[in-house]
């Protein structure tokens, strides 16, 4: 009942798995995963090859964007750095400070990343990352739950329903052998539930029989197996019978694949779970990887400072390895087709609060890194969000780019969607190039 191996790992074989089930979820015992996936498990469908990957990273809280992309000076016609200087006289950062954004085109903009992003800055320079600016939704609560739900379906408009991932699941499908959108964690979020179809999730490699893998356990496996072997004359119970059968065999292939090191970043250590899964032969689209931390009421210069160390230090390793640590870099194969993105579900108020914090606010940046010399448009896109006059600051920072263009860019430029939904894409993210 082993798993033959791939290059990069072990392949899921021959078991099927009907569209449309929610019968992952109802034998738990069996298997920690949650969701429906595809047609079959089956060898990785010809079509997965070449396939371009998202990793979406969630900075859960709402991240700073006024202290991550930061004014330098007053430039385009904007009194930006006097705002910025008067509205934070503890949480600013001194333009000193700062790591320029000075790549031909942003130079005059005179913005720059927070101290601690060096490696995204580095990768910046090297032309691997685009920063979204005032990226936002129209309209706010300011509830860290609607905010994830709006960020995650894409539907500020109207009471979520779906992710804006998992609608894309329902046009493209999840065909024979994929394992195609995967939440690294114990839960699936809103962003992978589709209509029709779904993600799962997988909390850690390698995944593991919940009622282990001794005698008993191993009869019980075998035994469920059989259930597949119910005639078609009994459809309900030969569809719930290879279901089982499918679960045991999934389970049993991801319980061959090695476990990556585990550093002191969970950040890092899920983004690279999400490498191991990647870097295997399961037809992998799409991973969300999530991290708290980032609502920054009190005491925010020392958190949110850690919180882009960690962000800084996982995007890297994820993509570039790190040698200290003895962790190569993602599969150069795998690494051109890859495309890391962020968003959190608010921003900050410009002000800082009586706390040394600030308070939930909007419009915060998006970062996009993608392989060297690759189809990401490195740089600064869209424009630093309003942040008023001296005279008269900003209570909230403007937003300056509907969010939904940016999905639209990555959904038809990265992805190849077939059917746009969010109007024209943010012009200028991708380079465009025709689907495979």
């Amino acid at each position: 009942m082993s798993s033959p191996s791939g290059p990069h790992g072990p392949r899921i074989t021959r078991r099927r798995f009907l569209t449309g089930t929610a019968a992952l979820a109802a034998i738990p015992t069996l298997a920690p995963l949650t969701g429906r996936v595809g047609e079959a498990f089956g060898i990785t469908p010809a079509g997965a090859v070449g396939r371009n990957r998202l990793v979406v990273i969630f900075l859960g809280g709402g991240n700073d964007g006024f202290n991550t992309v930061i004014p330098m000076a007053d430039a385009d016609g904007t009194q930006r750095w006097s705002v910025y200087r008067q509205l934070r006289p503890t949480l600013r950062y001194e333009p000193d400070a700062v790591l320029a954004l000075d790549r031909p085109g942003d130079a005059d903009r005179a913005l720059g990343l927070h101290p601690s992003l060096t490696r995204l800055h580095a990768m910046y320079q090297d032309g691997r990352v685009a920063i979204v600016q005032g990226a936002d939704y129209p309209g706010h609560s300011f509830s860290h739950f609607d905010g994830t739900d709006f960020w995650q379906s894409g539907q500020p408009e109207i009471t979520p329903d779906s992710g804006w991932l998992g609608r894309h699941l329902d046009r493209v499908g999840v065909g024979v052998g994929e394992l195609r959108a995967v939440a690294v964690g114990n839960d699936l979020p809103l962003i992978f539930r589709g209509h029709d179809k779904q993600g799962v999730s997988i909390p850690g490699i390698p995944l593991q029989f919940a009622d282990g893998t001794a005698a008993l356990g191993d009869a019980r496996h075998e035994a469920l197996e059989r259930f597949a072997l119910h005639s078609p004359d009994e459809p309900l119970r030969q569809f719930e019978g290879q279901v089982m059968d499918a679960t045991v065999d999934l389970t049993r292939s991801l319980e061959l694949v090695t476990a990556p090191p585990v550093t002191s970043n969970a950040l890092t250590n899920a983004l690279l779970t999400a490498r191991v899964l990647l870097e295997s032969e399961f037809g992998l689209e799409c991973v969300f990887v999530s991290v708290g931390g980032y609502d920054t009421h009190v005491g925010q210069r020392v958190l949110h400072q850690n919180l882009l160390t960690s962000l800084d230090t996982a995007v890297s390793t994820f993509l570039d390895g790190d040698a200290s640590l003895n962790i190569p870099p993602m599969d150069p194969s795998v690494a051109s087709e890859t495309l890391v993105m962020t968003f959190s579900e608010f921003g900050r108020r410009p002000g800082e609060n009586g706390g040394a914090g600030t308070d939930h606010g909007t419009a915060g940046p998006l970062f996009i890194v993608g392989p060297a010399g690759g189809r990401v448009v490195p740089g600064l896109h869209g424009e630093h969000p309003g942040t008023g006059t001296t005279l008269a600051p900003a209570d909230n920072l403007v937003p300056t780019t509907d969010f939904r263009a940016v999905y639209q860019a990555v959904l038809q430029e990265w992805l190849f969607d077939p059917e746009p939904t969010y109007g024209d894409p943010l012009p200028g993210l991708l380079t465009p190039l025709p689907a495979p």
